[in-house]
């Protein structure tokens, strides 16, 4: 029964060596859609409109500092084939200090296709500390 133990104290003490950030719970973080629309008709080009509507919340004590949300338009031509990307925005970077308070971020993606293709909002969420992601998340728009 000792040896069982001795293996496993060196095991426990790296465990707790680990900087805080490492050991961030899966439920520290939130993510969450708040509108996914898309519309055949309308718009500015009458071909339709997208618009996704994300969160991200953090909630404190997580080591989290950063989030980062990267989007971009897919598409794929009526007639099949593969999906592309059509356009890219931006990264995102919403910077926040390491307390116990709780954070969060709000971001909603408009587009209107200039084509009678198939597109879906894309975004990638991701939650840092300094340089180590501590989660990520794709949400996927309704395609269209």
């Amino acid at each position: 029964m000792h040896t069982r133990f001795l293996w496993a104290v060196p095991l426990i003490l790296s465990f707790l060596a680990l900087p805080g950030p490492a050991l961030a719970a899966p439920d520290d973080f939130k993510f969450t859609v708040l509108r996914n629309v898309c519309r055949d008709g309308g718009g500015d080009f009458g071909n339709g409109h997208q618009v996704l509507k994300v969160r991200v919340e953090e909630h404190g004590l997580s080591g989290a500092n950063k989030f980062t949300l990267d989007a971009r338009v897919r598409h794929r031509k009526a007639s099949g084939g593969q999906w592309q990307t059509e356009y890219t925005w931006d990264r995102f970077k919403v910077k926040f200090p390491n307390d116990d308070n709780s954070y969060y971020h709000t971001r909603w993606f408009s587009y209107d296709p200039n084509d009678k293709g198939l597109h879906k909002i894309v975004v990638v969420i991701r939650v840092w500390h300094n340089r180590q992601v501590l989660a990520s998340r794709t949400i996927v728009g309704k395609t269209c």
